[in-house]
């Protein structure tokens, strides 16, 4: 898969498949996650996916660079608190 489109065409289908799983469904919102707790996170699915491309297959692979996107993503929503004291405002 070298082209580009299907590139995103795929990543973007395995993307919402895997945030759209019911056990996925069931955790809570990240708009209460601070940035350094996001960036924790981020940290945690790197090394995940550092570890299946070293030793997983390509749907592990796949799968772990979705969530790795899907943490990145949710850093950047502007809805989200960026701070403990923006979190305890909106309380």
């Amino acid at each position: 898969m070298s082209d580009p489109e299907d590139l995103l065409r795929a990543g973007s289908e395995r993307s919402r498949r895997k945030l759209l799983t019911p056990r996925n469904l069931t955790k809570g919102s990240w708009v209460a996650m601070t940035d350094s707790e996001v960036l924790v996170r981020i940290g945690e699915e790197i090394s995940e996916l550092l570890h299946a491309i070293g030793f997983e297959t390509w749907e592990d692979i796949a799968d772990e660079a979705a969530d790795v996107y899907h943490f990145a993503l949710m850093g950047a929503d502007p809805a989200r608190v960026r701070t403990e004291a923006e979190r305890r405002k909106r309380m």
